[in-house]
């Protein structure tokens, strides 16, 4: 894939996690160290759950944690707790985790182009932007959008500020590709950094417009 291949788009939706920062085992763990207390293998399956359902928003997942996991009642002491622990360990695996290759080159090269970018991203909305400012990405993107709005909250805003313009999703997960059929958007997957299942990874191979292991192949 080509740079001109873009000619047809106004708009470029990135997903953040494994498309932008190479993040998604070091958040995958950090959802683990949040329920720590728990037993193993409740541990482990949670974990499992969050790579198959990875651009899901943590608020989200640690309310599943309760009733398919733990097998108790929701518990909003816990809850805030788990969240504050996953928060915790979010800021400092943001700034430990690398770019993905030629991040900075692909924003830089859209941006001088005249693509208006954006971030969709099940993460938080307020780390995100804490991040992207302190890894002097920011001021690549018209907005950057997260949680606790849900990804397609997040790409319908972006769409509604955009009227007409034809828009297409760059993501790394299932649920990326059902956000953009969702809207009707062209899809994107990128492979390299998933952290998805074989048969969640077939179907997003089979079922994008085009398939790009990292960044670098938009040269």
């Amino acid at each position: 894939m080509k740079l001109n291949s873009f000619k047809q788009y106004d708009l470029v939706i990135f997903d953040c996690d494994g498309v932008l920062i190479d993040s998604n085992l070091f958040k995958c763990e950090a959802f683990g160290k949040s329920v720590s207390e728990y037993p193993d293998n409740i541990v482990e399956s949670f974990v499992d759950h969050c790579k198959k359902t990875f651009g899901v928003s943590r608020y989200v997942k640690f309310r599943e944690f309760f009733n398919e996991f733990a097998i108790e009642s929701f518990d909003e002491t816990k809850y805030q707790l788990f969240l504050n622990r996953y928060a915790n360990l979010c800021k400092g695996l943001y700034h430990e985790a690398d770019l993905t290759p030629s991040v900075e080159r692909a924003l830089s090269l859209l941006n001088h182009s005249g693509y208006k970018l954006f971030v969709a991203s099940g993460s938080d909305e307020e780390e995100l932007i804490e991040v992207f400012e302190k890894r002097n990405l920011i001021n690549y993107f018209i907005n950057i959008y997260g949680s606790p709005k849900k990804k397609t909250e997040c790409v319908s805003v972006i769409l509604e500020d955009n009227p007409g313009l034809k828009a297409v999703l760059i993501g790394d997960a299932l649920s990326d590709l059902e956000v953009s059929k969702e809207h009707n958007l062209d899809f994107i997957y990128m492979s390299k950094y998933t952290v998805q299942s074989k048969e969640q990874d077939k179907i997003c191979r089979n079922e994008a417009k085009i398939v790009i292991d990292t960044l670098e192949d938009l040269f």
